[in-house]
């Protein structure tokens, strides 16, 4: 399938099943109100950075963004730091490319903390050269910012890097970045059009080594 210079990484949905965790948090705080929202409703706020801005819109919440933004940011921290998984195959495939020379690394839109509580506790922290969160960047997927900083800082062209990913929002800005885009369909993301990525795979597992970096897996 073609020899990349790097491997970009979303987290949420790729590299561990973390939007349950949000999922719950997101419920929690709306219970508080009297308020809930189904699997369908949620999954168009996934992976973007304005989701607690829409959801006051969109379901006529009383309290100003800031109220539920920080109490969501405590949940899903101590969500993270307690109940993250790794995605099956996330773990050996992330090692796998670093051992055959290739750069890798995470653009997440969740914030610094999150990410880096996540990563931790699935044991692979410490194996990304580069990890640009939600933190760092003005705007969120589905623009492409995050992902052009993150080639920016890997010294890599966008377009001799892939990134993988699971939602349309980060497809799109991946793509918007000029890069190959492969997704990962997951129970999150079922029933969702995503938006053109070049290779759709039910689970990292299904991705070899030798896709990536034209070598013998």
């Amino acid at each position: 399938m073609g020899s990349f210079a790097a491997v970009i990484f979303d987290m949420d949905g790729v590299l561990v099943d973390g939007e349950p965790l949000h999922f719950q948090a997101v419920n929690m705080l709306l219970a508080e109100e009297g308020r809930s929202i189904s699997l369908e409703q949620y999954k168009p706020y996934m992976g973007t950075k304005t989701g607690w801005s829409d959801m006051i819109q969109d379901f006529g919440l009383g309290r100003p963004r800031e109220h539920y933004s920080a109490r969501y940011h405590a949940i899903v921290l101590e969500q993270y730091r307690k109940k993250s998984t790794a995605a099956p195959g996330a773990v050996e495939l992330v090692r796998a490319v670093r051992d055959a020379g290739l750069p890798v690394a995470v653009a997440s839109s969740s914030v610094r903390p999150w990410v880096e509580a996540c990563l931790e506790r699935i044991g692979i922290l410490d194996a990304f050269h580069v990890i640009v969160s939600g933190s760092d960047v003005e705007q969120g997927k589905p623009d492409p910012a995050i992902y052009l900083e993150t080639a920016r800082q890997l010294g890599v062209e966008p377009s001799r890097c892939l990134a993988i990913e699971d939602a349309p929002a980060g497809i799109e800005s991946a793509k918007r970045a000029g890069m190959t885009c492969w997704a990962v369909r997951t129970e999150y993301t079922r029933g969702l059009v995503l938006p053109g990525p070049a290779r759709e795979v039910e689970s990292l597992t299904a991705i070899a080594l030798a896709d990536i970096v034209g070598v013998p897996a």
